[in-house]
């Protein structure tokens, strides 16, 4: 009778251990090997597999359930199921709807990793290789920069750690905050360019140019030269300039006026009314006015 229990008892422990396998895999030796302990350490597994669908169609009957995540197929080679194993509802951040914080969300079909907890029977995107949209979203501050530095010396046991370095004086950087957006980027020779945007205004700068954009004027200027665009007004040179430009089309017809009637000047002689002596040179200057005018700039 023992033997029989026994033989029963056996019998069970084979086939958990065969849905075990079936369930996790070739993580099963991961697993094993996890340290169990404190706050479920150890029910953790990691999965590589593509995104086989993303819940983003409100009409899809599915996104009641899944709306703001993703599904999961596993690689074959991940799983010793014979069939494809799917993990439904995979989360891509901490709000299920994705409204705020870090987010990623995979390009369908492109490879990820993902962590699931046995405990909680949540899983979320740990690493991907494609991506559809990527968010960071603060509520009081977001950096974003690139610094370089002198490179390290791993032969030297007495060069700086990484944190030590010089910085070579190459860098970038983005700093946004609820008011304001400033982007610098500056190289080792001590050029600098800059863009800082607010809700009323946008400048760049870049040595000795400026551009400001306003609701009301754009504004360009280089040195003590510069250009201005207001609604019915541009001003060339100086924003307080007065001399207003001419329009080259009058301006050549009034010149084609002027020379025709220059070129019908007689003068009575005792030998009869006689033309200018330089009415020739009136033809030749009417053929040349139409070069004076601009072919790439326009005024009206």
């Amino acid at each position: 009778m023992e033997t029989e229990k026994g033989t029963q008892d056996n019998n069970r422990l084979m086939i958990r251990e065969a849905i075990r396998k079936i369930a996790l895999g070739r993580s099963l030796e991961r697993v094993d090997m996890a340290p169990s302990g404190t706050s479920g350490v150890g029910t953790a597994r990691m999965i590589h597999g593509y995104v086989a669908k993303i819940h983003n169609d409100p009409s899809d009957e599915e996104f009641s359930d899944y709306g703001g995540t993703i599904d999961v197929r596993e690689f074959p080679d991940e799983t010793a199921s014979s069939e494809p194993i799917t993990h439904k509802g995979v989360l891509l951040a901490g709000l299920k709807d994705n409204s705020g914080g870090f987010l990623i969300i995979p390009t369908l079909f492109s490879d990820v990793t993902i962590v699931t907890d046995a405990a909680t029977h949540y899983a979320y995107v740990l690493n991907y290789s494609h991506a559809d949209v990527i968010q960071l979203q603060a509520h009081t501050e977001t950096s974003i920069g690139v610094t370089e530095t002198e490179e390290l010396d791993p032969e030297d046991n007495n060069s700086p750690d990484y944190d030590e370095l010089e910085p070579t004086g190459n860098a970038t950087s983005t700093r946004y905050t609820a008011e304001q957006i400033a982007t610098t980027a500056a190289n080792k020779d001590g050029k600098e360019a800059t863009v800082t945007i607010t809700p009323e205004n946008i400048a760049q700068k870049v040595d000795k140019a400026e551009l400001n954009q306003t609701a009301d004027k754009l504004q360009g200027k280089v040195g003590s030269t510069t250009m201005t665009v207001t609604d019915g007004k541009v001003t060339l040179g100086d924003e307080q300039a007065t001399e207003p430009l001419v329009l080259g089309n009058q301006l050549a017809q009034l010149m084609l006026d002027f020379l025709t009637e220059c070129s019908k000047i007689t003068t009575p002689t005792l030998m009869g009314t006689m033309p200018a002596i330089n009415v020739p040179n009136f033809a030749s200057l009417t053929s040349k006015i139409q070069k004076f005018l601009s072919q790439t700039s326009y005024t009206k």
